[in-house]
C-alpha cells in the first residue's frame, strides 16, 4: 500500500483505504479503481493523499463499493419513502402516530446518507410527481441534515434536523388535497389556505407522544425569512431557531430540484442559484447557503448533465468565482458557462 497525491497518473489504480471529505463524509471507496473524473473528486475537495495498492497487493474488494453503496442506501430511501406515506396518510385519517415512529422511519436511511456523499445525486436524477408530497418531506431531511453535518453540528444535532426536515410540512395532511395537487397557480384564497399548513403543523406536533417543541417550531417556521418577508409570524434573524433557518435552505433546495404537479424541476445548479439570490436579497441565512452550495456544487465534478440547448454535457471543474457556471465537456469540445451565459444545467442526466 502506498500513499500518494491525486494525479493523472493514478488512474487504472485502486484504492487501498476509504478516501472521505473534509465534513467525513465518503468520497471513495476502498476497491475503486480509479477514473479521470474521480481524479477530478478529490482535486476539487482538495484531497492531499490517497493510499492505493500497489502491483504485489490485491485488493481488499474486487468491486468499487460506491455501487453497491448507492444501491444500499436506494433501497433504505424506498423504505423510508414508504413509511413516510404510511405514517402521514394515519393523520391525514384522523390518527396521530408517536413522534418515534417517524424518527424510525428517517434516521436508518440518514445513517447511510451521511456517510454516502454522492446519495443526493441519485435522489435528484429521479422524475415524476407520485408521492411528491413524501419524497420532498424526505428530501429536506436529508439536505438538512447534510447541511447540519456540513457546518460542523454535532451528530445528535444533525439527526433532529433529519427528523425536522421530515416533519416539515406535516400541516399540509389537513389542507385539502385538490390544493396540493391543483397543476394551476393558487388563488390568493387558496394560497391563504395552504400558508395555514404550517400552523397545523405545529399544533400537530405539539400533541405528539414526546412533543418536542423546538421541532414543532421547525414546521411553523420554515416559511419564515431573514429579511420578515416570511410567514406566518414575520419573524427576522435571530427571531427565527438556527435549525429553522436551516430547513428553509433545504425546503426551497428541494422544491426547486423535484418534478411538481405544475412544472417540471431542474438541477442542483440552478437550485443554488435561486438560494444564493435570496441570501443576497437577505432573505435566507447567507452563511448556510454559501457552506451548502460549496458542498453541493463540488458533488457533481464528473457527472453528466443536460444543457438549455438541449447538449449533454459532463461537468470538468467547478471555478472558484463563479460555482454555479461550471466548465462542462461536450465532446470533445469545452465549454465554459461563465463565459456562455445564454447557457446554464437544466438538468442532471444519469
Amino acid at each position: 500500500m502506498a500513499e500518494v497525491k491525486p494525479s493523472h497518473s493514478l488512474i487504472g489504480t485502486t484504492l487501498a483505504q476509504d478516501v472521505y471529505n473534509e465534513y467525513g463524509l465518503l468520497l471513495l471507496p476502498a476497491g475503486a479503481t480509479l477514473h479521470l473524473t474521480d481524479i477530478r473528486l478529490l482535486e476539487a475537495h482538495q484531497v492531499e493523499a490517497v493510499h492505493v495498492t500497489t502491483d504485489s497487493e490485491a485488493p481488499e474488494m474486487p468491486f468499487p463499493l460506491l455501487h453497491w453503496s448507492e444501491a444500499d442506501a436506494a433501497k433504505a430511501y424506498m423504505v423510508a419513502v414508504q413509511k413516510t406515506e404510511y405514517l402521514f396518510n394515519q393523520l391525514a385519517n384522523g390518527d396521530t402516530p408517536r413522534l418515534q415512529q417517524f424518527s424510525d422511519a428517517v434516521h436508518p436511511m440518514l445513517d447511510q446518507v451521511l456517510h454516502h456523499m454522492r446519495f443526493l445525486r441519485f435522489i435528484y436524477l429521479n422524475e415524476g410527481t407520485e408521492s411528491y408530497t413524501y419524497r420532498h418531506s424526505l428530501h429536506v431531511g436529508i439536505v438538512a441534515a447534510l447541511i447540519g453535518k456540513i457546518i460542523g453540528l454535532p451528530q445528535r444535532d444533525v439527526h433532529f434536523l433529519g427528523l425536522a426536515g421530515l416533519l416539515h410540512d406535516i400541516g399540509k395532511m389537513k389542507i385539502p388535497d385538490e390544493l396540493l395537487s391543483k397543476p394551476e397557480r393558487l388563488t390568493d384564497e387558496e394560497y391563504t389556505i395552504m400558508k395555514k399548513h404550517t400552523v397545523y403543523g405545529y399544533e400537530l406536533l405539539r400533541t405528539m407522544d414526546d412533543a418536542d417543541n423546538l421541532l414543532a417550531q421547525c414546521a411553523l417556521m420554515h416559511h419564515e425569512r431573514w429579511d420578515g418577508s416570511g410567514y406566518p409570524l414575520g419573524r427576522k434573524k435571530d427571531g427565527i431557531p438556527f435549525e429553522c433557518q436551516i430547513i428553509s435552505v433545504a425546503d426551497v433546495f428541494d422544491a426547486i430540484c423535484t418534478d411538481r404537479v405544475y412544472r417540471k424541476g431542474t438541477s442542483p445548479f440552478e437550485a443554488a442559484n435561486v438560494l444564493w439570490e435570496l441570501a443576497c436579497s437577505g432573505q435566507l441565512n447567507p452563511m448556510i447557503v454559501s457552506r451548502f452550495i460549496h458542498y453541493i456544487i463540488l458533488l457533481y465534478i464528473g457527472s453528466h448533465a443536460l444543457l438549455s440547448n438541449g447538449d449533454h454535457v459532463e461537468i470538468i471543474m467547478i471555478h472558484t468565482d463563479e460555482p454555479m457556471r461550471p466548465l462542462v465537456r461536450r465532446g470533445n469540445d469545452f465549454i465554459d458557462l461563465r463565459l456562455q451565459r445564454s447557457l446554464r444545467i437544466q438538468r442532471m442526466i444519469s
